[in-house]
């Protein structure tokens, strides 16, 4: 109990204090890029507001890389103390002492998912309001297109509410000429596929080819679109939370249409991250017990930063991949992280 107890709480220390680390350096980055964009709207307490908003989608991809090296530093001190040799002497074995040093790597593979579910979409929203302004709906956000009948439309914004925010419109005739269009920056669901636009204009195409300018306050817009469904169509897959990417496949199936690759990519990717931290832990125990042990724990810190790196280049080749190739995605986002299993298993297995 007091050796699970040292171990853990040493190998936690170390993998927080390797987050926090590499998440200050993250930030000072972020910050230095948006010196350069500052001017009278954009002042530098907004870019620091940005930052802030932005460290839970910046601590995101440094939590699993944070793992691999904090497990690798907290066992190296233990090793280096030979606290370790003690242990293996008192009859504990390698996968005990992987174990335990698996326990704190877990709560960070579920404060990550809860990350990704909680706190990275709604904060990502404020970051993009913060950089953009009053333009976050129409230059900050994923947008969607929308084809019915000949009219072809863009939404920049959509949430679950049903308001919207700068929609473009294009209707053209049966031999697509351009007949008229439309841009509104705000709008509300009504009912019955009913969207009350504000603010509207109108262009008018003549048949001579002038065209004739036409403002309306209010407008309604007819669209067989849901409000849920065009809410996670509008934004980028990685502001969204699972929960909303899988209520956004489960709607696409619904109405009988195909869920975006890049999508189901994103839902997998989140859902099991937690695993590939644990992965990645993995790794770390046998880079101390395998063939680097009589490394120093500079030269150990230095691959374990690699293998993390390369991990994460990995799984974004493996997703493109599953993208172009098609098939079950969950399969792409797993064969990275049982990659990793099973290399850090076969290593411990030789360590033993």
């Amino acid at each position: 109990m007091i050796m699970r107890r040292h171990v853990s709480k040493v190998t936690f220390t170390a993998m927080i204090g390797v987050v926090l680390i590499l998440l200050v350096v993250q930030m000072l980055f972020v910050f230095l890029g948006q010196i350069g964009d500052l001017n009278d709207k954009y002042r530098i307490a907004d870019a620091l507001r940005f930052v802030l908003f932005e460290t839970p989608n910046n601590l995101y991809p440094i939590l699993p890389i944070g793992a691999l090296v904090g497990a690798v530093v907290g066992l190296g001190s233990l090793a280096s103390s030979s606290e370790l040799v003690v242990m293996r002497a008192s009859g504990v074995s390698v996968w005990r002492i992987v174990g335990w040093v698996l326990r704190p790597a877990l709560l960070l593979g579920l404060f990550a998912f809860a990350l990704s579910q909680w706190v990275i979409p709604p904060a990502s929203q404020s970051s993009q309001f913060i950089r953009s302004g009053a333009a976050v709906r129409d230059q900050a956000v994923h947008g969607y297109w929308h084809k019915e009948g000949n009219e072809f439309t863009y939404i920049a914004y959509a949430n679950d509410s049903g308001e919207l925010g700068w929609v473009k419109s294009f209707h053209f005739s049966a031999d697509q000429r351009l007949l008229d269009s439309w841009i509104s920056p705000s709008g509300q669901y009504q009912s019955n596929a009913v969207w009350m636009l504000h603010d509207v204009t109108n262009i008018k195409i003549q048949p001579t080819g002038q065209s004739a300018k036409v403002v309306a306050g209010t407008q309604a817009w007819n669209v067989n679109l849901k409000p849920k469904l065009l809410s996670a169509a509008t934004a980028d897959p990685d502001e969204l939370s699972p929960s909303q990417l899988y209520k956004y496949a489960r709607l696409l199936s619904a109405d009988n249409n195909t869920v975006p690759g890049e999508y189901k990519l994103s839902f997998w990717t989140k859902t099991l991250a937690p695993l590939g931290l644990l992965s990645l832990v993995v790794l770390a125990c046998a880079f101390v017990f395998g063939s680097l042990r009589s490394r120093s724990m500079g030269l150990r810190v230095v691959i374990a930063l690699l293998v993390g790196l390369g991990f994460r280049y990995l799984q974004d080749f493996v997703g493109y991949v599953s993208l172009v190739a098609g098939g079950w995605t969950v399969l792409y986002v797993l064969v990275p992280i049982l990659g990793a299993f099973l290399a850090g298993g076969y290593a411990l297995r030789r360590a033993r």
